[in-house]
């Protein structure tokens, strides 16, 4: 019986996760989540530059952990095909940096394995950010990931927007969510707590660029005038964060707008808000739209590059505003107060359907 189930671990299919890091990002959870629910029935491996971030702690114990302590993905291309040959992985998904790696990899690599990228943004918002220099080497980049075997992206418009970049047929695959997984941590204590006097709105990421939280505070402000009561929750830290509070301060919100910091599990306070707030300026595909809605919270997000308008159907389970325009920002949140009943089903980003989807792709 030993010998049995010996073999039949033997003959499980090896899979190989590669990431940047364990950072509170969405492409790094997706991927911990994806790894978690395969090595439930593969014999699942994760690689990473450095083993560091909030969602180490997420990932399985059954999961076999490889850190480079490397700096640079490319840099690291020669260590992974020696792993990967090394361990007969029959199946290698890179994303972030990582899905370059993993394309360039692929043209010296282990004959027998499929190398898999996962673009993990909209390249044309992310270049408008860089210098002529920097602009011209993630031009290469992106160029690279014609190597890879089989490509994804997590939205239509991510997909569109990567066909001026590459020649290469791409995959559309959104971002999954475990809706019970959800539920069970959000019944778990906050010290948070709302009052229902109170319109509670919550915004929940990092506090960067992207993000526009300016744009998310200024509506706020503009908003007082129309609703007394307001509270404004942002969940997450960044860079930004200093900024922001001066901002809030010279806008006189200080006692309106609550700055609560990362959390763990922010699920507890997520469930308890009257509405999620995102004003990217452009987004991959969003989590927190995601999980926001597993809990029947309704969203009101801008219509920025990306999947939002993939997700957010306005009157249906929220509403969508232009991007950077406060009174429509405004409006929008206006409605989503008034609004009382919605029709939100997020069985379509299912953990166990996404999960059949990259299957397909390792045969």
């Amino acid at each position: 019986m030993a010998k049995q189930n010996s073999e039949m671990h033997y003959n499980k299919l090896k899979i190989l996760f590669l990431t940047t890091d364990f950072s509170g990002g969405g492409a790094e959870g997706v991927w911990v989540q994806l790894a978690n629910h395969l090595s439930l029935k593969y014999e699942v491996h994760f690689m990473v530059l450095k083993a560091f971030g909030p969602n180490l702690e997420k990932l399985n114990t059954n999961i076999k952990l490889i850190e480079l302590k490397k700096n640079s993905s490319i840099k690291s291309i020669f260590k992974i095909n020696k792993y990967i040959k090394k361990n007969d992985i029959d199946v290698v998904l890179g994303t972030l940096a990582m899905a370059y790696a993993v394309s360039i990899a692929n043209l010296f690599g282990r004959k027998n394995c499929k190398y898999i990228a996962r673009v993990g943004s909209i390249i044309s918002s992310n270049l408008s950010n860089f210098n002529l220099i920097k602009k011209f080497i993630m031009y290469f980049y992106q160029k690279t990931l014609n190597f890879s075997d089989i490509l994804i992206t997590q939205s239509i418009s991510m997909d569109e927007d990567l066909k001026n970049y590459v020649n290469k047929k791409s995959n559309i695959i959104y971002n999954p969510i475990s809706k019970n997984k959800i539920l069970r941590l959000s019944e778990e204590d906050t010290h948070i707590k709302f009052d229902s006097k109170f319109y509670n709105i919550i915004s929940v990421g990092r506090l960067a660029y992207e993000k526009d939280y300016k744009s998310a505070i200024l509506s706020i402000s503009k908003l007082k005038k129309k609703i007394k009561n307001i509270r404004y929750y942002i969940l997450g830290d960044g860079e930004l964060k200093e900024e922001l509070c001066s901002y809030s301060k010279s806008l006189d919100l200080s006692r309106d707008i609550i700055f609560v910091g990362h959390l763990k599990n922010p699920y507890p306070v997520m469930k308890n808000a009257n509405v999620l707030l995102l004003t990217s300026l452009y987004e991959g595909f969003s989590n927190v739209i995601l999980e926001s809605l597993a809990l029947n919270i309704p969203v009101v997000a801008t219509d920025s590059p990306g999947g939002n308008k993939e997700i957010i159907s306005n009157g249906i389970n929220g509403f969508l505003a232009k991007v950077g325009n406060i009174d429509d920002i405004v409006e929008k949140l206006l409605q989503a107060k008034k609004q009382q009943k919605y029709n939100i089903d997020v069985s379509k980003f299912n953990i166990d359907l996404i999960s059949e989807q990259y299957e397909k792709h390792f045969k």
